[in-house]
């Protein structure tokens, strides 16, 4: 999960055999803009982190990939292994462990040849929106419920010819006796103090979620739900983003009808 991509990009494979002292700076994986919080998906970035470039193929994310670990100390001094989901020489993304205290953080990346460091303020919550490329565009999916069968069928955000890059956005229709109910993906949001305290805007008007927390495919990426409101048909490219215990989201993009 790239910085604004929920797309895994393999970078070219640079070696490195002595002892890394060039700055790394972590962010969310969502979006550099974004700090982190327990259980969050964040982005290291800097030079000779690895050895060579390697994905996680499966979960639970592994804690060594690629020749590389990487250790978070909390600030009540208790070390836990991150699990990886990708690494390489410029970049590795990886899940703070649930259960890191709030306060700064020291993060320690391991390649079995040289290591890395930085340090890290760990926020409660630290609410991030995935999107599909650096245009915006959503990492959301949609279903539309006719009424009164209940029958679900999915609902187009965004096509993509081939790459990340040719993804845009599809319009949605808001629909009548079909209510149409929108999924948006992103990370730093489970650690909530309750489902109340998280809305999100669509196009400047708040909406209550009605689901917040973890997606379960995925550990560490998080998942909310919100109807999508007829009062916005018509309301085209738009704006949206999650506010958390009153820290909001980087926004992202949808198009209505």
């Amino acid at each position: 999960m790239q910085r604004k991509s929920i797309i895994i990009f393999v970078a070219l494979l640079t070696p490195a055999f002595a002892q890394n002292t060039s700055q790394v700076t972590i962010t969310s994986a969502a979006d550099a803009s974004i700090g982190v919080a327990p259980a969050s998906v964040a982005t290291a970035i800097g030079m000779n982190l690895a050895m060579q470039s390697a994905a996680a193929a499966a979960t639970p994310w592994p804690a060594t990939l690629g020749g590389v670990t990487v250790q978070v100390t909390d600030s009540a001094s208790v070390p836990r292994q991150a699990g990886l989901l990708f690494v390489s020489p410029s970049q590795i993304n990886f899940q703070i462990p649930a259960g890191t205290a709030p306060g700064a953080a020291q993060v320690l990346i391991n390649n079995g040849a040289s290591q890395s460091s930085a340090t890290v303020q760990i926020q409660p919550v630290a609410p991030g929106l995935f999107a599909i490329n650096n245009l915006d565009v959503a990492a959301a999916t949609a279903i539309r419920i006719v009424i009164p069968t209940e029958i679900q069928s999915p609902v187009t955000v965004f096509r993509c010819v081939d790459t990340p890059g040719s993804c845009r956005l599809f319009p949605i229709d808001p629909g009548v006796d079909a209510p149409v109910y929108l999924s948006f993906y992103g990370t730093g949001i489970s650690g909530r103090s309750s489902l109340s305290n998280v809305s999100v805007t669509i196009a400047g008007m708040s909406f209550p979620a009605l689901y917040a927390g973890p997606q379960p495919q995925f550990p560490g990426v998080d998942q909310v739900n919100v109807p999508l409101s007829l009062s916005l048909r018509g309301a085209g490219v738009v704006n949206v983003t999650v506010t958390v215990d009153g820290v909001t989201s980087n926004p992202v993009q949808i198009e209505i009808m």
